[in-house]
């Protein structure tokens, strides 16, 4: 074994280090936008949204060594970006109020939305969803819009496979009944 002599590290450590690294660019690449779709979902904010992928990336490069080759990294990831939200948020009600004086000034009700999303759902839908409790959000995104199986969900929210049906279905009855009375007040029904 060669040893770099300036740092005391062996040269086959550096290289695995290299490649773990490289390893886990590769599979991030293919959950970004799961990623930040989720995140978009649970903060309700674009600049939060991105913050908390950020956060979540570096934690989970942070703890790559503990991902079990072979599992299914997108499912890891998106605990963690869901994980991290969480503890984020009781960290947040732990603290004192705070006024963000870019929040008052541009107020104007319900955050941008992603244009892609507005096309596909309409602007209605979007914002009955956005209502949705964290956990129904949290299960709608990740079923249709990430594709996730209920077992994947599950896994992701910590949860019983039961509570992610129920959850699935209560945030459909809600959806349903919130777009019926957009649509009668519109003249559509």
């Amino acid at each position: 074994m060669q040893m770099d002599e300036g740092t005391g590290l062996s040269m086959i450590n550096t290289q695995s280090q290299a490649d773990t690294k490289k390893e886990f660019e590769e599979l991030l690449l293919s959950c970004t936008d799961s990623m930040y779709n989720l995140a978009y979902r649970l903060t309700q904010n674009r600049d939060d949204a991105f913050d908390l992928v950020q956060d979540a990336t570096l934690r989970a490069f942070r703890f790559f060594h503990q991902f079990k080759r072979g599992t299914n990294f997108k499912g890891w990831i998106l605990t963690i970006v869901r994980n991290h939200f969480i503890n984020q948020y009781r960290k947040k009600k732990r603290e004192p109020g705070k006024v963000n004086y870019d929040d008052v000034e541009s107020f104007v009700g319900a955050p941008q939305t992603n244009g892609m999303v507005e096309e596909i759902f309409g602007e209605s839908l979007q914002t009955s969803i956005d209502q949705l409790p964290e956990e129904m959000r949290t299960a709608i995104t990740l079923f249709y819009v990430d594709g996730f199986a209920y077992k994947e969900i599950a896994q992701i929210m910590g949860c019983p496979i039961g509570t992610v049906m129920s959850r699935l279905y209560m945030a459909k009855q809600i959806l349903k009944r919130k777009l019926k009375v957009i649509m009668e007040n519109e003249g559509q029904i």
